[in-house]
């Protein structure tokens, strides 16, 4: 079986650094069970026009593609032109091309291709658009932008997979004809361990600085009384203290000590894990979500869950069963929080079933078997 992927697979440096961990983990494993997987994405920073590289038995093609002002002035039909003329050049010695979202144009890059077409949901842009705050104009053009392309070409492709009754709901209502799966993404290995902490000392919020993710009214509850219970906060993702610091004088938070806060950065899995074993729970209060890794991670692992009701999280939580389901509020945060804190019995319990729900449903036999019934039947309908 001959795969083609068009997936966001940041360029792999010397230490094989790969932030794409939602796509690697699915890759590896089909790799494994004797499929030839080829992926391609398109990057500003390679020399060459063409760049290969094999990894761990899949061989990845990065196509050069302009700096981002000029792609974006362009309205990145540089960028879809480039991508489409390879895809022509390679499409036909593939049996299935599987594209891997729809914030990247890819959909648009492989218009015209004679082989069965599968597109996984990631985000959905048209609906994530509307959370940008207007202080980040750039960001919210070059979102738009995408959702423009996400919009338009959304019709146009018969077969989806999805994970969460939002994101198949919204393909629906889009495209009735569509043709969905049903395949939730597949989770590193390392997460199907306990790491949480029994001590009630830290809590952790894993979206580093991006507005979208909610660190304004997790920074809002912690002024209003989460501190004083002694509790110190833990942030994960693209975010130092001097942001913290920013959003803390923006909103006028009189009480924060800011040696409270501790960032780290970008983890991998093992930051991730020893940042578990040292919180009680994760507090996501996003504005919008499909279904967020760092939710699912951390229910692999039994950390408890506070989330707002948003999007398809309520796909990966039920409420007061593998988590706490709240409003995008400091006050929601505040309670959902003090009731973990207060209720020993209640974060075991969430703890255990969280645990037990999630490995069911990110169990890698089950997803890797339902990923290639897929391909099986994409292929068979093109001979029929």
């Amino acid at each position: 079986m001959n795969i083609l992927w068009l997936a966001p697979v940041a360029l792999i440096d010397n230490k094989n650094v790969q932030p794409a961990t939602w796509v690697m983990t699915l890759a590896k494993a089909l790799a494994i069970n004797n499929v030839n997987l080829t992926i391609v994405n398109y990057n500003s920073k390679i020399k060459k026009d063409v760049v290969e590289i094999e990894y761990e038995n899949i061989k990845i093609i990065y196509i050069k593609t302009p700096k981002l002002k000029l792609d974006f002035i362009t309205f990145y039909q540089l960028r879809i032109y480039k991508v489409k003329k390879y895809l022509k050049k390679i499409a036909n010695d593939f049996d299935v091309l599987h594209i891997h979202g729809t914030e990247h144009q890819y959909e648009a890059m492989s218009i015209g291709l004679k082989i069965p077409k599968v597109i996984s949901i990631q985000g959905i842009m048209h609906k994530y658009v509307r959370f940008i705050p207007a202080s980040r104009y750039k960001q919210f053009l070059e979102w738009r932008l995408s959702a423009f392309y996400e919009t338009k070409y959304i019709k146009k492709n018969y077969y989806y997979s999805c994970r969460t009754n939002w994101d198949s709901s919204i393909i629906r209502s889009n495209n009735p004809q569509a043709k969905i799966y049903m395949i939730w993404e597949m989770i590193r290995e390392e997460f199907f361990y306990d790491h949480f902490s029994s001590k009630k000392e830290n809590i952790l919020f894993v979206g580093g600085k991006n507005p979208v993710k909610g660190l304004k009214e997790l920074l809002c509850a912690y002024d209003n009384s989460l501190q004083s219970h002694g509790l110190k906060l833990i942030v994960l993702g693209v975010c130092s203290i001097k942001d913290v610091q920013s959003i803390v004088n923006e909103e006028g938070l009189k009480s924060i000590n800011i040696k409270n806060i501790d960032c780290r950065g970008m983890q991998d899995a093992r930051g991730m894990i020893k940042a578990y074993e040292e919180s009680y729970c994760l507090v996501h209060p996003t504005y919008i979500d499909n279904s967020p890794n760092s939710v699912c991670e951390a229910q692999l692992a039994g950390l408890p869950v506070i989330a707002t009701d948003v999007g398809g999280v309520s796909s990966l939580i039920e409420n007061l069963q593998t988590g706490l389901l709240i409003e995008n509020k400091p006050k929601a945060i505040e309670i959902a929080v003090k009731k973990l804190y207060d209720d020993d019995l209640l974060r075991e319990y969430i703890s255990k079933e969280s645990r037990w729900v999630a490995r069911e449903r990110h169990n890698p036999k089950i997803i890797l078997s339902k990923t290639l019934s897929m391909y099986k039947e994409l292929i068979n309908e093109k001979k029929k």
